[in-house]
C-alpha cells in the first residue's frame, strides 16, 4: 500500500471501529477465561464487533445482546450475518433494559462490551450486576472513560492486559477486567 495508512480496515464490508489488534487481544482473553458463557455489547455501531462477539457465542453455545440507540442514521449492515450467528440486536436505550440483560446474563459469566454513549454511567450500572467470572471491558479508555472512574467501580477486579490499555502502537485504548 503506498502512502499513509489508516489505522482501521474493513470486516465484511464494514469499516471497523476498532484496531485488529482489538480482535486478537479480545480472542486471547476469552480464550483464557473459559468460564465465560453469554456476551452483551453496548454500541453495535455497523456491526463488525458485534460479529466478532457472535462467533465467540456461538462457539460457547449462547448468543450476543447487543444495543445501540444512535446508529447515525443506518441499522448494522451485517443483518443477515447477525441472524446467522443469532445476534440479538435491539434499538433501544440500554438503561432502559437492565432487567432484560440481567435476564440474558442468566446469573453465568459474561463478557461485557461497553461501547456506548455513556462509558462512565455503562461501567456504574452495570458491573455491579455482573455475575462472578465475567469480564468487562470499556472501550476509549484515557478519553471517554477515565481511570479513576474505573477504579471507583471495580474495586477488588483484576485488571487483564493492563499494559496494554493504553499503549499507542496497540491502539487498543480499552480496558478489561475480570470479576472475582
Amino acid at each position: 500500500m503506498a502512502g499513509k495508512t489508516t489505522w482501521y480496515r474493513f470486516f465484511l464490508g464494514v469499516r471497523q471501529q476498532h484496531t485488529n489488534a482489538m480482535y486478537s487481544y479480545v480472542d486471547d482473553i476469552l480464550y483464557n477465561n473459559p468460564q465465560i458463557e453469554k456476551f452483551v455489547e453496548i454500541g453495535t455501531g455497523g456491526g463488525a464487533f458485534s460479529v466478532i462477539l457472535g462467533l465467540h457465542a456461538v462457539q460457547r453455545g449462547s448468543h450476543l445482546l447487543t444495543y445501540d440507540i444512535q446508529i447515525r442514521g443506518h441499522k448494522p449492515k451485517v443483518d443477515s450475518v447477525f441472524d446467522k450467528l443469532g445476534v440479538e440486536f435491539v434499538e433501544e436505550d440500554v438503561f432502559e433494559n437492565v432487567k432484560n440483560i440481567q435476564k440474558h446474563m442468566d446469573g453465568k459469566p459474561t463478557f461485557f462490551f461497553c461501547d456506548g454513549g455513556d462509558k462512565r454511567k455503562e461501567l456504574e450500572v452495570f458491573a455491579p450486576l455482573l455475575p462472578s467470572g465475567s469480564v468487562i471491558a470499556v472501550h476509549d479508555y484515557g478519553d471517554e472513560i477515565l481511570p479513576e472512574d474505573v477504579r471507583k467501580h471495580t474495586v477488588g477486579w483484576t485488571p487483564i492486559l493492563e499494559d496494554f490499555w493504553t499503549d499507542t502502537t496497540v491502539e487498543l485504548y480499552t480496558c478489561f477486567l475480570l470479576k472475582p
